[in-house]
This record gives structure tokens, C-alpha cells and sequence, in this order.
């Protein structure tokens, strides 16, 4: 009986459970448990993903229990450290900016000159997601940016356990580094906190491992685990040069850029033969190799060496 309830439920649990967390997360600012239990939602948001990849398996899925005690490190660092530790090194450095042009901590010195409420929260919407597409292009595209982004495309399946694996760099570039620009433009805060969070809620449910379909609706319009899994694809789509789906939690300037791919058949979309890195790199499964780049170096160091000979 549990079993045909669960399997009747797949079409909607995965739409389900994106809609109640983004309420939650919305209904949390504000009150009390917000302060006594700081993190609750994101939390209760990490757990829900590990639900649904429980109660539907990806038929495709890989394996990635010999990388649990990497993929626990990566998640306290990038998920709960990275952006506190980021806005305390950078923060009196990137407040200098503005305050040498324009002598103020921002650069609209008000958000009312930025529009009106409504305006502000879709500028913030388009911004903010054109912002991380461009950051993740990049990302792939400048050779010494890949090398630290690589660490992440070498998962062999996207998980939520796996949703942190990155260098703490390169994790801070697509993901604090367009809320600290948001922050330095002016915005209304709560512009900012309905439509970034929105689309921050959508990139974490991207690398959910689940099976359960997130539907024609939700996939035409955000980065769902359908449509970001061809972003892990081993073999790039024909006609792409680096990668597809760039989009963090939207894929609007995917389409709209031509890096969007995604196949169907019956109406059913079709996923990629195998995830991992597209020139073959085993996954590292030792976080402090990730960090400390120890892939990276000895080619970097041949290449100086043969500079200096040449």
C-alpha cells in the first residue's frame, strides 16, 4: 500500500517539495527559529533531497559511498563556512569600492532609485541569474577557472551529498560572489530575498539525485536535476564546445544563448549515458587534495619549466 502511494505521489514530489521549501524558506525570515536554530530551513531543505533520492531512485544512479566522509567536509565548509569566512576577508575591501566613488556603502544610495518594489524584484530575478550563467560560462571556458571547477564536474552523479564538492574558490564565485554584487548595487533586501532565494532554492535542488520527474513546467523554466545533469554529461552534446545548461537554478539564459540541451523522447526527457569529468578524471575522493589543488600543480609546474627551457 506505502509503496503504490509513493509511486503515485512521483509525478508531484518533486514540485512538491521545491514549492514548500521555497515557502518555508520565505516564512522563516522574520521569526524566532530563524535565530534559535540558525540554518533550519537549509537544513530541512538538504533532507528533503535526501527523501526524495530515497523514496525514488535515478535508475542511472552511481555509487558514492567511498566519497561520503569527503562529501560531509565539503558541505560543512561550502554550505554553512564559505560565504561567513568570504564576507569577513572581503567585505571591508569590496565596501572600499563604493565608498571611494560615490562615499557611501553602496552604490544607489537609496533602493527607491533603483524602481519600485515590483520592478526591483524582477531586475534582481534576470540580474541575478545572468550574473551566475555568466560566472559558471566562464568557469569552463578560462583554463585555470576549469581546473579548480573541474574538481566539481568529476562527481560520477549529481546528489545532494555531493552538491558542495568544489574548491572553496571556485564554489564562492558562483555562488556568493552574485549576492555580494546584488548587496553593492543597492537593491531592496527584500527584493533581494524573494527572487535570489528563489533562485538559490532551484540551484540546490539541481543536484538532487532523485528519479522523480520535476515535470514540463518546472523544467522549461528552472535548472532541474533533468536538465543539469546533461551539464555532467561525460560526452558534451554535439555543437557545444565546453559544456550546456550553464544556468544556476534558471535556464532562461540558456535558451535564450543557445547553450540550452535537452533531449526527449515521447515527451519524456532523456538523460545522459554516464556523469563525471568529460576527459576522463577519476572523482577525488580526499576534500584536502581538492582544496590544495594537488592535481593542478605538477602540470603547472611543467608547463613553467618548459617556459623557462623554451
Amino acid at each position: 500500500m506505502f509503496k503504490k502511494l509513493i509511486a503515485a505521489c512521483s509525478l508531484i514530489a518533486f514540485p512538491t517539495a521545491f514549492i514548500v521549501t521555497y515557502f518555508l524558506k520565505v516564512y522563516e525570515i522574520g521569526y524566532s527559529l530563524r535565530v534559535l536554530i540558525p540554518g533550519l530551513i537549509f537544513m530541512l531543505t538538504l533532507l528533503s533531497m535526501i527523501i526524495l533520492e530515497q523514496l525514488y531512485h535515478y535508475k542511472n544512479a552511481v555509487s558514492q559511498r567511498y566519497v561520503l566522509t569527503r562529501d560531509i567536509f565539503s558541505t560543512i565548509l561550502n554550505g554553512f563556512l564559505n560565504s561567513s569566512i568570504l564576507n569577513a576577508l572581503l567585505g571591508p575591501a569590496i565596501l572600499y569600492l563604493p565608498n571611494m566613488l560615490f562615499g557611501r556603502d553602496v552604490i544607489f544610495s537609496s533602493s527607491d532609485k533603483l524602481g519600485p518594489f515590483w520592478l526591483q524584484l524582477i531586475l534582481v530575478f534576470f540580474f541575478y541569474s545572468f550574473i551566475r550563467y555568466a560566472v559558471h560560462r566562464i568557469q569552463h571556458t578560462v583554463p585555470f577557472l576549469w581546473e579548480l571547477h573541474s574538481y566539481h564536474h568529476a562527481v560520477t552523479d549529481i546528489r545532494m551529498s555531493n552538491l558542495f564538492v568544489s574548491h572553496p574558490f571556485d564554489y564562492a564565485l558562483r555562488n556568493v560572489l552574485p549576492g555580494i554584487i546584488l548587496g553593492l548595487i543597492g537593491f531592496d533586501g527584500g527584493a533581494v530575498f524573494f527572487s535570489a532565494g528563489l533562485l538559490s532554492t532551484a540551484s540546490i535542488f539541481s543536484h538532487c539525485g532523485s528519479g522523480a520527474p520535476a515535470g514540463k513546467l518546472l523544467n522549461s523554466i528552472f535548472m532541474t536535476p533533468e536538465v543539469h545533469r546533461w551539464h555532467h554529461s561525460t560526452v558534451i552534446p554535439e555543437g557545444h564546445k565546453y559544456a550546456v545548461n550553464y544556468g544556476v537554478g534558471l535556464n532562461l539564459w540558456d535558451r535564450l544563448l543557445g547553450t540550452f540541451y535537452m533531449p526527449e523522447k515521447n515527451g519524456a526527457p532523456v538523460p545522459p549515458k554516464h556523469m563525471g569529468h568529460p576527459e576522463g578524471v577519476a572523482d577525488e575522493p580526499n576534500y584536502l587534495k581538492i582544496i590544495f589543488l594537488t592535481r593542478y600543480w605538477p602540470n603547472f609546474l611543467k608547463k613553467l619549466v618548459a617556459g623557462k627551457e623554451g
